[in-house]
């Protein structure tokens, strides 16, 4: 009875109910557009699911489970802020990995995230709030305001490291799915000595029946995974 409640539950909120309706409208089609309604329906079924998200995650991931990370400079990339002046869940979870490795010490700890627009607040204010709260002193801080994706959190934060004649070994911190990427472009811009700290690993491996339902937060994985591979992809071409 839980089983089949839980059943109910997984096929009538997107993106179960979507897969409904492409079947659904697979059924009252016929020829080329019923296999187009299937072909997306098995689509987004797969991208929606446990062991298929997990296929996709753990090649970009596995370089940096259980990493041991040191270094003199801590660099936490933004994640997103919402207008209310929260934090998204990856740029929480990126702060948060930050004071882990900045508290009790004297690092210096970069935040690096613009805004995207006048009515969002500068996601690097925000992180170094969050610090502040947390215990981190507000002289251990500096904030780039400027960065509005990867390549410019590479390079402005370069760009303050030679300003302000910081040296040192880069502990460079993100989500685990967007740190492949991450590090490659860093490097590309002079960091030659990062060491990768990795924060809210999405790669799980063990799976119930329930992971064979769709998700709408293992397809906003997935959705987020495609793009590092993009990114990666764009990278090499470059």
């Amino acid at each position: 009875m839980i089983f089949l409640k839980k059943l109910l539950y997984y096929f009538i909120i997107p993106p179960g109910i979507f897969i409904v309706g492409f079947f659904i409208g697979a059924c009252l089609l016929k020829g080329w557009k019923r296999y187009l309604m299937i072909f997306f329906a098995v689509m987004l079924y797969l991208f929606s699911i446990s062991p298929v998200k997990d296929m996709l995650i753990y090649p970009i991931e596995k370089d940096y489970i259980n990493l041991k990370c040191d270094g003199d400079i801590i660099v936490v990339l933004g994640g997103g802020v919402y207008g209310n002046g929260e934090l998204s869940e990856d740029a929480f979870k990126r702060v948060l990995k930050g004071y882990e490795k900045g508290r009790g010490g004297d690092k210096i700890i970069i935040v690096s995230g613009g805004r995207v627009s006048e009515r969002y607040p500068y996601e690097a204010e925000v992180m170094k709030t969050v610090l502040v709260g947390l215990g981190i002193p507000e002289k251990q801080i500096i904030m780039d305001k400027d960065s509005k994706d990867t390549v410019e959190n590479a390079k402005f934060t370069k760009k303050i490291m030679e300003e302000k004649g910081i040296n040192g070994d880069v502990i460079l911190i993100t989500s685990a799915y967007h740190m492949k990427r991450g590090a490659l472009i860093f490097k590309k811009y002079g960091f030659d000595n990062i060491c990768a700290a990795a924060t809210d690993f999405r790669f799980d491996g063990i799976y119930s029946i329930y992971d064979f339902l769709p998700s709408a937060s293992n397809l906003n994985t997935v959705s987020k995974v495609l793009k590092e591979y993009m990114g990666i992809l764009f990278y090499n071409i470059k």
